[in-house]
């Protein structure tokens, strides 16, 4: 059909059961006969994609699913290319976690001209943002933020606005510009707007007032005014406005805080400024170059998702910390006004005397009465109007909203009452929900409740609104307990429309109740906890079973992963929801991880600690990638029916966490407090304005304040110290709430917790002879009444401190012969005492009152003490102590006596790793900083002896080999020494080396002549062979490294021995071990390739090739070609990120070569050594180990644990055979 045609690209779809072998055939065929006449064309080229494999079914409706939600990912194109490529679109289809495990979309491609031509356009694409690359997505991304402000100023703000009064039916009237009068105060607030400077009070103007007086209606119009499109709609001659009251521009961004998350809040703000921020200061920091103050309206602070922390949190400090940055025009209820800590001068009040307008609100209601049905009886008749209107606006007071319903429902009656009767006046309703229920009872009826039991589902959604589809019928039925279906729902649309409006939500429609009054008076009387509970079973109810008949949370509404975590908490039913694996998976992270404290159960608390363990990183997760997340840290908390459920959904061509160590998990875990941008030196913890809170102190020298209930900061970072923060205390000073810290520039400062400011000026540390000294520790109590503080520093001693004067009480302390570390204080025979302990070793007691020791120092630690506690156990003062020797000290303070034994078992940081068989078992075998050797089982996770003390220092590096023929592990350590450990008896097999080596920083064990040996990379850039057997050196060091050897590998190549080693020379070198000399081939030395610095290294013959993978500090890895006398360059494993690499290891899996990679970026990688392109990924904390066994199990050392990696279904049946080797540098 396309012979003799000028066709030359062809794109083919094929969409069902078992297509891809008629794609197969297809595309022979083309090569065959299309061939000839199009390899003449540029660009020409034929593309199949068919949407199961040969021998697979296609799941119906699903490659069109995929196909669009590729197209439309930015995943697979930012905003420069024109076009989409096809290779891009299927990898991302086949990524999709919509798509399930038994079905594979297939790309067949013959691009003859030696390119696939291109046939997506990008819909994405805009030629402004080609030259700006990376800058321009971030502002297509803020562009999102915009449409959202779009959407909530014309389905909120503009609506209210206008004020106009939709009828339903056949009465409907158009839409118009109802507003009325409010001159004085849109006077007040256009002359704030127009006029930035003004000194403390410029920052800010709240616009406050009861319930329906119209503070959107003002806020909205300003808002209009400003924008520069909209204010060509506004009929000012007809408002009586002046023209230029509000100049175009003069908000930049209009935001409605409705179901808003202080978070929300923040990024709305930060799009508005065009820039990124996640608090107050770096927010007010991107501002301080802009040419004016960022001026932004935020209206409903009362409805935001958290009115109180909106306001003190976040709102309160950027007015306080403003400084003509910016300036805010709020909208709330009165009683927040506190938590913004605003004067008088800053609140427009309309419900005041000065601003209300009870003119504006008769006019409005003539107008309502008039003109909010074409079959009103007032249409005609002004005379007859005014007089009801003056009666229903005396009774409505101030509140815009009653007249509103009220006049409305009097458009609706048939007949004009008598204005007069005062039994018709006294009916009148004065409260927005009077007012709703009369206006319901009057126009519907019998009807009434109807309406009432479909909009009451309105009144407890979460977010823009409600969707329609499938859950506001379903929601109405099982809250009233009355059947109600879409029929329903489109009859209150005609009938009672005018209290609905239509916003949109995640591309969706979604329905909310005009004004929160009316959502107040829905609720009233309502039990929250059973429409909770409604919402939270028919959420569920809505969302598709999966062939495995359990519920498929891909195919959810957005609504439902959302929101559903809210209403399951106010039901009680948390525990319920997180039984729900496959809900964790979809759920959105914002809106269930403020509700997980309410766990309950003991399974809900675990499940709820592994949601916590990588918080941070579920936020930007896609659900594929959360649930590898969680199933590793299923796996570390012993989760084991959350981790079986997750791993069954793994695809089973993607590496599973099969088991973890868990010795950095607690179940305990609540949160985690992101922040600091440097170690948390310091905290401690108080109770300010009747809400817990953490201080903390940094290594950036600054100290936060966090609410512990809800994990956010407390205002702005506090600011003074220039060194890292030490120590912190807590205490009462003058009725205030205080921290007291201290800082590596030798000072120490009282921070007032409630404003954030210092008090009085900063405190000298210790001082001796007019030399400063570092404060290392402080505890705070009282001393004969007055607030005390009790400091351990740098120069021995201790030292009492007045906090009221600011004044040492009294001599130093002496007796501590090391810097003191920690101090604590508590009460002993009803006496203040301290508790100190030093560098020395000892644990000091002393009594403030007389500066003088008690009983003599409490020795036990064998190295310094840097922790100190004091509680009560028994009735009996106790104080446990910490120290550098990994144990933990219980002292009775009466007896002066060690309580128990000393509580050991403090692991470190995993530095390398493994694998190898023992006894016919995959075992991997692991060293740790702590200087210990570990041998685990793969199969259980169980660890198979006590942990071998292998060196004084951290263990650097691991490797496996056979000593006749038993196996065993060679380490190396920081202490200078190597060690061989026999894996099946856990001993040590003594080595006397017979040199000095400064450091071994790397090893490898191979066979050369069948003799077994280590190739140990040197400190001093040798490089050494060592014979297991004989216990000797085998020949010279090999010399030519100018630096020291980071990295060691070995290979057979063309029946040679080979090693490769790398050093911080920045160089590759390959000996020959068997020669003892650099390794020759084709004539000629390997020369060596100029690389960078290395982190790790490893080597594999493949096809008689020697390849090599390097991974660098701040590039990519590399995969290079050793066997000629000319290195090859084959390319970087390139996945888009700067991080350093730490681990790589590679072996022969399924007959392809595998690299197994781990990064700064806190991630693992699969790679395909002959594509150099990633088989996967999965996200792990500080991944610094890998090794990978023959049969793909892959293990994973981070912090200091360690996790086994297993593709579903993969039982090892090939006999053992030596592990690929794993080197890495911290």
């Amino acid at each position: 059909m396309l012979l003799g045609t000028r066709i030359r690209r062809v794109l083919l779809m094929l969409d069902a059961c078992y297509v891809g072998q008629g794609g197969n055939q297809l595309t022979a065929s083309a090569l065959e006969r299309l061939g000839p006449t199009w390899s003449r064309s540029p660009g020409s080229g034929l593309v199949i994609m068919s949407s199961a494999l040969p021998h697979q079914r296609a799941l119906a409706g699903l490659f069109p699913t995929l196909l669009e939600d590729a197209v439309n990912g930015p995943e697979v194109a930012g905003h420069g290319p024109g076009t989409l490529s096809v290779n891009a679109i299927v990898q991302h289809m086949n990524g999709s976690g919509k798509r399930p495990g038994h079905q594979r979309i297939s790309l067949n491609m013959v691009g003859l001209d030696g390119e696939a031509p291109a046939f997506f356009p990008n819909p994405r694409h805009d030629v402004r943002l080609n030259a700006i690359d990376l800058a321009a997505q971030q502002e297509a991304a803020l562009d999102e933020q915009d449409r959202r402000r779009e959407t909530e100023l014309v389905t909120r703000l503009l609506v209210r606005a206008m004020g106009y009064q939709e009828a339903p039916g056949d009465a409907a009237t158009e839409p118009g510009w109802w507003f009325s009068g409010r001159h004085a105060a849109l006077t007040d607030l256009a002359a704030w707007l127009s006029t930035p400077e003004g000194g403390s009070t410029a920052a800010c103007r709240v616009v406050t007032a009861g319930p329906g007086s119209g503070k959107t209606a003002v806020l909205g119009l300003i808002a209009t005014l400003s924008h520069p499109e909209r204010r060509r709609t506004v009929p000012s001659h007809a408002l009586r406005l002046p023209a230029d009251l509000v100049g175009a521009g003069a908000v930049d961004a209009a935001i409605y805080a409705q179901r808003l998350s202080d978070t929300d809040v923040l990024d709305a703000l930060a799009a508005a400024a065009r820039t990124r921020a996640t608090t107050v200061g770096e927010l007010l920091d991107a501002l301080d170059h802009r040419p004016r103050p960022l001026t932004v309206l935020i209206d409903a602070l009362d409805e935001a998702a958290t009115p109180d922390t909106l306001c003190a949190d976040l709102l309160r400090p950027l007015i306080q910390g403003s400084r003509g940055r910016i300036r805010l025009l709020l909208g709330t209820r009165p009683y927040l006004l506190p938590r913004l800590d605003v004067t008088d001068r800053q609140i427009v009040d309309l419900d005041s005397e000065r601003w209300a307008d009870p003119q504006a609100l008769t006019a409005y209601t003539v107008r309502t009465l008039m003109e909010a049905r074409r079959t009103s009886p007032y249409r005609d008749l002004p005379d007859a109007a005014r007089p009801v209107a003056q009666a229903v606006a005396r009774a409505a007071g101030n509140s815009f909203l009653i007249a509103r319903i009220t006049a409305g429902t009097l458009a609706a009656a048939p007949a004009i009452p008598d204005p007069t009767d005062p039994h018709w006046r006294a009916s009148l309703p004065r409260h927005a929900g009077d007012a709703m229920r009369e206006d319901l009872r009057q126009r519907l009826g019998p009807h009434a409740q109807r309406a009432t039991d479909l909009l009451r589902p309105l009144a407890w959604a979460q977010g823009q609104g409600l969707p329609w589809e499938d859950l506001w019928a379903p929601l109405a039925t099982a809250i009233s307990g009355r059947p109600y279906i879409d029929d329903d729902i489109v009859w209150l649309r005609k009938q009672a429309g005018s209290y609905v409006v239509e916003a949109t939500e995640n591309g969706r429609s979604a329905y909310r109740l005009y004004h929160e009054a009316m959502a107040e008076h829905l609720r009233d009387g309502v039990d929250p906890e059973a429409v909770h509970a409604a919402c939270t079973r028919v959420l569920a109810d809505c969302v598709p079973y999966s062939a495995d008949a359990t519920r498929d949370w891909s195919r959810s509404h957005p609504y439902a992963v959302a929101h559903r975590a809210h209403h399951a908490a106010r039901a009680g039913m948390l525990d319920h929801i997180l039984a729900d694996a496959e809900y964790l998976v979809h759920a959105h992270p914002r809106g269930l991880t403020p509700h997980l404290h309410q766990a309950r159960s003991e399974a809900a608390l675990l499940t709820a600690a592994v949601y916590r363990t990588r918080i941070h990183l579920h936020h930007n997760a896609a659900p594929q990638q959360r649930r590898q997340i969680l199933a590793l840290d299923a796996a570390r908390a012993g989760a084991h029916d959350l981790h079986r459920v997750l791993v069954r959904r793994i695809p089973p061509d993607e590496w599973a966490p099969r088991w973890a160590t868990g010795s950095t998990f607690d179940p305990a875990l609540r949160d985690v407090l992101t922040g600091h941008r440097y170690t948390v030196d310091a905290v401690a913890c108080t109770v300010l304005d009747g809400r817990p809170v953490a201080v903390t102190g940094g290594g950036d020298g600054t100290v936060r304040i966090w609410d512990l209930a809800d994990g956010r900061p407390v205002g702005e970072p506090l600011i003074g110290h220039t060194g890292a923060v030490k120590a912190v205390a807590c205490t009462v000073l003058d009725g205030h709430t205080v921290a007291i810290t201290s800082a590596g520039e030798k000072t120490m400062r009282i921070w007032d917790l409630a404003n954030g400011e210092p008090v009085g000026t900063p405190l000298t540390g210790h001082t001796d002879s007019g030399r400063g000294h570092i404060v290392n520790a402080v505890a705070c109590t009282r001393l004969n009444g007055r607030p005390i503080a009790v400091t351990g520093g740098d120069d021995y001693t201790v030292r009492v401190r007045d906090l009221t004067t600011g004044r040492p009480l009294g001599e130093p302390l002496t007796g501590h012969t090391e810097p003191v570390d920690a101090v604590a204080c508590t009460v002993l025979d009803g006496r203040p005492v301290a508790v100190t302990g030093g560098g020395d070793g000892t644990v000091r007691i002393w009594d403030l009152a007389d500066g003088r020791p008690v009983g003599e120092p409490l020795i036990g630690h064998t190295g310094a003490v840097e922790a100190v506690a004091c509680t009560v156990l028994d009735g009996r003062p106790i104080a446990v102590t910490g120290g550098r020797e990994e144990a933990v000290r219980i002292w009775d303070l009466d007896t002066v006596q060690p309580v128990g034994r000393p509580a050991a078992g403090h692991v470190s940081h995993v530095k390398a790793s493994v694998c190898t068989r023992l006894d016919g078992r995959p075992v991997a075998v692991t060293g740790s900083v702590d200087g210990r050797i570990r041998i685990w089982d793969l199969d259980t996770g169980a660890p198979l002896s006590r942990p071998l003390k292998a060196h004084f220092g951290g263990v650097s590096t691991v490797a496996c080999t056979q000593l006749d023929g038993r196996p065993v592990v060679v380490s190396a350590g920081n202490d200078q020494s190597m060690q061989v450990w026999d894996l099946g008896t856990r001993e040590c097999i003594p080595q006397p080396l017979d040199w000095t080596i400064s450091r071994v920083c790397s090893l490898a064990c191979t066979q050369v002549d069948g003799r077994p040996v280590a190739v140990i990379g040197g400190w001093d850039g040798t490089v050494r062979v060592w014979d297991l057997d004989a216990q000797s050196a085998v020949g010279r060091p090999l010399t030519g490294h100018t630096a020291a050897v980071h990295a060691v590998s070995c290979a057979q190549l063309d029946g040679h021995t080979v090693a490769v080693t790398a050093g911080h020379d920045a160089t590759l070198r390959v000996w020959d071990l068997g020669t003892g000399r650099p390794f020759r081939r084709s004539g000629g030395f390997v020369r060596r390739p100029h690389i960078g610095a290395v982190t790790a290294m490893t080597c594999m013959a493949l096809d008689g090739r020697l390849l090599v993978v390097t991974a660098h500090r701040d590039t990519a890895e590399s995969v290079w070609d050793l066997s000629t006398g000319r290195p090859r360059h084959l390319g970087q494993l390139s996945s888009g990120r700067a991080a350093a690499g730490y681990a790589v290891a590679c072996t022969m899996l399924d007959g392809e070569p595998v690299a197994v990679t781990s990064g700064g970026d806190n991630a693992v990688r699969v790679w395909d050594l002959h594509r150099l392109t990633p088989i996967m990924a999965v996200s792990v904390n500080s991944p610094r180990a890998v090794s990978i066994s023959s049969s793909g199990d892959i293990v994973i050392g981070f912090g200091s644990d360690i996790a086994l990696y297993r593709r579903p279904g993969h039982d090892r049946t090939e006999p053992p055979r030596p592990a690929g080797l794993v080197r890495m540098r911290d």
